[in-house]
């Protein structure tokens, strides 16, 4: 196991970024407030428009791309709070092309009506401001962000956008979070990884420690919501997707469970036979139409784990 990464393991996400969480109850629908002027480092100033569940964003000039007024540069399908769609930046790098087109997930807060990607160009490829990759945030433009502090459930994610980064403060308060966890203490564990992002927000075990203590609260959405901030930030690591299928099996998606089980597979997420989640085996094992891949796909996790098992043995000798 990854040092400092939570105990548990839990589902997963999604072929590509097709397929993502709406909001949880109660949140303010991002439609009907992502208009207007907006801006980020990266693009410079835009105008956003929505439309039903479609969000566009025009350039207006200038910014680090130079982009000519009214190109499209942000555009996609309104999921609840989730963006999923396709951001165009420029590009520097000896074999990149000038502008390139990018699968985008972005997660808006209604909090401060921002808008938070992680922006991660194609291999060899710099983004002006960003470099070989980084949190791009969209916000209104003539707004002070907000300074709101963390608070449980769903709005938990969003740090005080005031408040400096402190390393040493977030990696105290995650391995507080790891402990709480180990100990079932899911109350304390949730309000320490909590801490830990209100630190720093761009650190995916975090949000991976956040996900796992709401799901094993029982709180789905909120579980879901943070995992897939985790799966944002690190999108290759088999857990995130694997506790990601655990918590839509909480709510019967079937779909989106067998799609991240699947994911997380294919990322050679390893399990000992019967030792898979109960609900995840419940609703996928009694499933006819699912019964077939899902057991696929398990006999692949325990396959994967023979393997890793019979080479730590040859590591280490009889």
């Amino acid at each position: 196991m990854m040092e400092g990464l939570p105990l548990m393991a839990s589902v997963s996400i999604t072929i590509g970024l097709a397929a993502v969480v709406a909001a949880a109850p109660g949140a303010a629908r991002a439609e009907t407030v992502l208009q207007g002027g907006y801006q980020a480092n990266v693009l410079g100033r835009v105008e956003l428009s929505a439309e039903k569940e479609r969000l566009v964003a025009f350039a207006t000039g200038g910014g680090p791309c130079d982009f000519a007024p009214r190109s499209r540069v942000l555009e996609g399908e309104l999921q609840g709070n989730v963006l999923v769609g396709q951001l165009t930046l420029c590009l520097q790098g000896p074999s990149c092309p000038t502008m390139d087109t990018l699968p985008i997930l972005a997660l808006f807060s209604p909090e401060d009506r921002t808008l938070t990607a992680y922006v991660r160009p194609r291999a060899g490829c710099q983004v002006p401001v960003l470099g070989k990759g980084g949190v791009m945030v969209l916000q209104p433009v003539g707004e002070a962000p907000s300074a709101a502090s963390v608070r449980g459930g769903a709005s938990a994610m969003a740090r005080p956008r005031g408040e400096k980064r402190n390393p040493e403060a977030a990696k105290a308060a995650l391995e507080r979070g790891n402990r709480l966890l180990g100990e079932k203490n899911w109350g304390g564990s949730v309000a320490e990884f909590e801490r830990s992002i209100s630190y720093d927000d761009r650190n995916w075990v975090a949000f991976f420690g956040l996900g796992t203590a709401w799901l094993m609260r029982g709180q789905a959405s909120d579980a879901i919501e943070a995992l897939n901030r985790a799966w944002a930030l690190n999108p290759k690591d088999p857990r995130v997707h694997y506790n990601l299928a655990c918590a839509y099996s909480r709510i019967s998606d079937k779909k989106q469970a067998l799609a991240h089980l699947g994911l997380a597979v294919k990322l050679g997420f390893t399990i000992a036979e019967g030792s898979q989640d109960a609900e995840l085996d419940k609703l996928l094992g009694s499933d006819p139409e699912s019964f077939g891949k899902y057991f696929q796909l398990t006999q692949q996790a325990f396959t994967n784990h023979a393997k890793a098992s019979a080479g730590r043995r040859q590591q280490t000798g009889p």
